[in-house]
């Protein structure tokens, strides 16, 4: 019964994606399919499936068209190109849809390992969830990275309750696969195995089996990203896994903690940074490494002249953008309405910014989209903090949502203060258990049953 279940969850959140996904096809184009980031990675998959099909790659060509792209997404991406030619994007982007309905059927299977009366609710938030819906109807990386997200999480309450290898190693492999999408994946292993550690010491007895079972998951994620970092040390001589770094802190993170403290547009900010870069270390090297490293050192500088409390402020505003946008502002219908974006509107404070973005926007139709898409994620939020009360009622709970909360904590650091509903989209499988167990429980006080 459990199978057709989810089989049947399944087949119902695949063909909510694909039907989205198909009528903003059929309307737009290959323009409802693409970002900015989009564009240079169907450029570059284009690339990189030619060279498949010329035998032209050799050696360490075969991970992805550049460093800054990891190799299972650029696999996948010019897979489907290779496959289906200009079609190539759209097939990638009804394969997102499939991957993401199996991941609402992991959210099922880990709402249910946590109560099987939460299991349906949490699955069908999950299937109409619009951040999953939007964000797999686009050609980003996420929508991959999400999946293992959800896997490895579930893994990881089955390890809490079973201690078992079987487990263990499915979390590896899971990190693994989450960190060839997204490069962040490893900087969550060695959370993950120090929580797992302080799991075995609060709740079970510490043994070399369980040491083991926990430096196994490491190993099997290292064993994952090995080819990776061989490559980087072999061709650029670096030890770090993307070059991504030192321009995200550069030209985003640091302006952003600029315009917190000091009111500097971002834009002016990020061009400053750019500017102070470039006088310090002249024209940028080839090796995008070398790059990183320029920016990094700049970025640290000016880091440390900006103190926690503006560090802090901006964090906290990114992480409350990042918790309350809606993903409706990523639709291609609504993102292409001409209209001033957030970080180039202007504003007294941050929170005059934000009242400028929200009430002043030049598209009334953006601003009426955006606000209704505000109350509804405000009613989630209401949804999911109801559930977490309900969860936390019994102790058998508490290391779930521990590892729930950890993660959730550690995607909102990482982000930091660049807010955009994308960035959101790894946290959504355990805010959909949470939400399963809110829809539940008001549904038992709305048939007479008293709360807790």
């Amino acid at each position: 019964m459990i199978p057709s279940r989810a089989l049947k969850l399944f087949l119902a959140a695949l063909t909510i994606r694909w039907t989205y996904a198909a009528l903003l096809y059929l309307a737009m184009g290959d323009v409802a399919l693409k970002q900015v980031d989009s564009v240079a990675y169907i450029e570059g998959a284009t690339m990189f499936a030619a060279a498949v099909a010329d035998h032209s790659l050799t050696g360490w060509q075969w991970l992805a068209w550049n460093a800054y792209v990891m190799p299972l997404f650029a696999w996948t991406l010019s897979l489907n190109i290779l496959t289906f030619g200009a079609l190539g994007p759209l097939a990638f982007v009804l394969m997102q849809g499939a991957l993401d309905a199996a991941t609402c059927v992991v959210v099922y299977a880990t709402a249910r390992a946590l109560d099987e009366r939460y299991a349906v609710p949490a699955a069908a938030a999950a299937a109409l969830n619009p951040t999953q819906i939007v964000i797999s109807g686009i050609v980003f990386t996420d929508t991959l990275f999400t999946f293992f997200v959800a896997l490895f999480l579930y893994a990881t309450m089955r390890w809490m309750a079973t201690l078992s290898w079987r487990w263990a190693l499915t979390i590896g492999a899971a990190v693994g696969a989450a960190a060839l999408s997204r490069p962040v994946g490893a900087l969550w292993m060695p959370v993950l195995c120090l929580a797992m550690l302080l799991f075995v010491m609060a709740y079970r007895r510490l043994s070399m089996r369980l040491v083991a079972q926990v430096a196994g998951a490491g190993a099997i994620m290292a064993l994952c990203i090995a080819p990776v970092l061989w490559r980087n040390v072999s061709v650029y001589g670096s030890w770090a896994l993307t070059p991504q770094g030192g321009p995200h802190l550069a030209r985003w993170i640091v302006p952003l903690v600029m315009e917190a403290r000091d009111r500097i547009p971002w834009m002016r900010a990020s061009e400053e940074m750019e500017r102070r870069t470039r006088e310090r270390f002249g024209p940028l090297p080839n090796n995008p490494f070398e790059q990183s490293q320029q920016y990094s050192e700049v970025g640290r500088e000016q880091l440390a002249t900006l103190g926690f409390p503006a560090l802090l402020k901006s964090w906290s505003i990114g992480a409350l953008i990042n918790l309350g946008s809606p993903a409706i502002i990523l639709s291609p219908p609504i993102l292409l309405i001409p209209r001033t974006g957030y970080y180039a509107t202007p504003g007294r404070s941050m929170f005059d910014k934000i009242g400028n973005f929200l009430f002043h926007s030049e598209s009334a139709v953006y601003s009426w989209a955006l606000l209704l898409g505000i109350a509804g994620v405000a009613v989630m939020r209401v949804l999911q903090l109801v559930g977490l009360a309900a969860l936390l009622r019994r102790r058998e709970h508490w290391p779930p949502l521990a590892l729930f909360g950890l993660w959730i904590a550690f995607v909102l650091a990482v982000n930091g203060p660049i807010a955009t509903p994308k960035y959101r989209l790894p946290i959504e499988p355990p805010l959909m258990v949470m939400t399963g167990a809110g829809l539940y429980t008001l549904s038992r006080w709305r048939h007479g049953a008293k709360p807790a």
